[in-house]
């Protein structure tokens, strides 16, 4: 089993969901039904990006991109969750649009609810699993986010009943309900990918200094950089050594420095800058 097959299987998945949930939306005229509908809409659009995304993220670097491509994994998750704000948006303006109106009962339509939140809890169990034996992080958060379809579809149904018992007014509150956590899993989109679009780095550059001025014959660090891209971290350091050492002994030192900040800081790719320390030779 590979990411890309758990992703294919997760999409025909969202897509058999989405047809059913929008068909009972229809047929009830539920705004929350509708809106959980599109939900998984976007669910299926996820796994759909996600899936371009990690080939292109696999391919080893090239000419034209000389570190690698792991950020258009990055760049699918920022369009995903501007995709799942703008959803939330529109769900908000017909939830408000459809205030009062009469939502239909139908039995078999809350079956058909029922058997896909059963769907989803096995696909969220089925997910996490691959996520732990794949070692994958897109997974992990993909399932979190299955998790919270769950949640969302059970509070469709509670709204849905309440709204067809004469509280038509529950079923826009729900829809809200919807529409906010669709929000919410945009934000968190959108806190995952723009970190590392902008070259955050999750280390602290005085403590990354005091691990390199330790190592010995190391006379200064004149600059040092990282920056995270999903569990890759890079970082360039500018040191100064004296400067009677000769090369050999210069890249002894080098090596040195990327060891301590793969062990201490888990940073795999290092670029060392050294240079000659002429106030320590004076």
């Amino acid at each position: 089993m590979q990411v890309k097959t758990v992703l294919i299987v997760e999409g025909i998945a969202n897509l058999v969901m989405m047809g059913l949930k929008l068909s009972v939306g229809v047929v009830t005229n539920s705004a929350a039904i509708i809106g959980d509908a599109l939900h998984s809409l976007t669910d299926m659009a996820n796994n759909v990006i996600a899936y371009i995304a990690v080939g292109l993220s696999e391919q080893p670097s090239d000419r034209d991109h000389h570190y690698g491509h792991h950020k258009f994994e990055q760049i699918a998750v920022f369009a995903l969750a501007v995709l799942l704000a703008v959803v939330a948006f529109e769900l908000i303006i017909n939830a408000i649009r459809s205030y009062g109106e009469v939502v239909e009962q139908s039995w078999t339509g809350l079956f058909v609810l029922l058997a896909t939140l059963s769907i989803n809890l096995g696909l969220t169990s089925w997910e996490h699993y691959w996520a732990g034996r794949l070692d994958s992080d897109l997974l992990r958060a993909d399932a979190k986010h299955t998790l919270s379809d769950v949640l969302t579809t059970v509070a469709v149904i509670v709204g849905w009943q309440l709204a067809a018992r004469g509280f038509y007014w529950v079923d826009t509150l729900f829809a809200l309900i919807v529409a906010g956590i669709i929000l919410f899993l945009a934000f968190q989109l959108f806190q995952r990918a723009i970190p590392i679009l902008v070259d955050h780095t999750m280390h602290n550059p005085d403590e990354l200094a005091k691990a390199v001025q330790r190592i010995d014959r190391v006379e200064k660090v004149h600059r040092i950089r990282a920056r995270s891209v999903q569990n890759s971290t890079f970082a360039d350091v500018t040191i100064a050594v004296a400067p009677e050492l000769s090369t050999e002994q210069s890249h002894v030192i080098t090596e040195q420095v990327e060891q301590a900040l793969a062990e201490h800081f888990d940073i795999d790719d290092v670029v060392v800058h050294v240079e000659p320390d002429h106030e320590a030779a004076s």
